[in-house]
């Protein structure tokens, strides 16, 4: 008899509530599609979902894991993200390069769009790097806040956009109060 194909699990969305807005978790088995954070309701997220164009959730269910997690980190506990596997498909090679670089930015430390494209070998890209960020459907997994423009913060394409940036980088412990207020003064 032959092999039946094996049927991947239909798009599951999970949504909590954390300190920083309501968030949302697209998940297929356990490689997670897409991430979405700072809303002020539930269905705000829903709707963030449907517009990016992944209406065809099939369940609303926890991903335990990822939740308490994110739950811990917002708290202030030391916790990592790199054992969450993100879906990639898709991506150039240059992304994927992006990607992996700012998933091994360590906590509590900032990294310049240019610094990031000298990583990756790409001197000079920092635009480039800076789309691949303002792009990032992972925040938090890839910890796209952690890079900075040269003379400021730069954006945060998340909810809530810099000031959510500023409060997770002081958080970490990367935005000292004295650094801060420099940020605010060249914003």
């Amino acid at each position: 008899m032959g092999r039946q194909p094996t049927q991947l699990p239909e798009l599951s969305l999970d949504i909590f509530e954390s300190p920083i807005g309501w968030f949302g978790v697209l998940f297929r088995g356990n490689i997670i599609r897409a991430i979405k954070l700072g809303f002020d309701d539930p269905g705000q997220v829903r709707q963030a979902f449907q517009i990016a164009e992944f209406s065809e959730v099939s369940s609303f269910e926890p991903l335990e894991e990822f939740r308490n997690q994110i739950q811990k980190y917002l708290a202030g506990d030391k916790v990592g993200f790199d054992t969450f596997e993100i879906h990639t498909d898709g991506m150039t090679s240059f992304q994927l390069d992006v990607t992996r670089a700012c998933r091994r930015i360590p906590r509590g430390e900032m990294v310049t769009y240019g610094d990031l494209a000298k990583t990756v070998g790409r001197a000079g890209a920092a635009r480039a790097v800076g789309t691949v960020m303002k792009k990032n459907p992972f925040p938090m997994i890839v910890p796209c806040h952690r890079v900075v423009r040269s003379g400021g913060l730069g954006g945060f394409s998340t909810q809530g956009g810099v000031g959510t940036k500023k409060w997770l980088l002081e958080l970490e412990g990367a935005l000292p109060k004295a650094k801060k207020l420099l940020f605010d003064l060249m914003e």
